[in-house]
């Protein structure tokens, strides 16, 4: 089953960069568009390790579930940015593929609308 991400970015490569990465996994229908000025209204969130888990796709240090920025994990070095984001990578992901999308994203300072991803 496929899962919908849409994750918004600061700069066109960024963007560019995730749309490279995400077309390694199992995905549909990438797409990198730029906002107009109207849809910058939208509440987005950080990316961060959320977890104590070690299951996550890619191992090593600091593995877990990446979900969005709390104040309850302020300690894991996030810094939030209020810069506009005004370009988006939206895209499906295979379910199983999800947890390594979101690692890209955060890797490359995507940020994400947080309802979305406690859906």
């Amino acid at each position: 089953m496929y899962k919908a991400i849409q994750a918004f970015f600061k700069e066109e490569d960024d963007a560019e960069t995730v749309k490279a990465d995400l077309n390694k996994l199992k995905s549909n229908n990438i797409r990198v568009d730029k906002l107009p000025e109207a849809d910058r209204t939208i509440l987005l969130t950080p990316l961060t390790y959320a977890g104590n888990g070690t299951t996550n796709a890619g191992g090593g240090a600091g593995a877990g579930i990446i979900g969005a920025f709390t104040r309850d994990n302020e300690g894991a070095g996030i810094n939030t940015d209020n810069s506009p984001r005004e370009y988006t990578v939206e895209c499906e992901v295979e379910e199983s593929d999800y947890q390594e999308a979101l690692k890209i994203i955060m890797e490359n300072d995507g940020h994400m609308d947080k309802n979305a991803l406690e859906d």
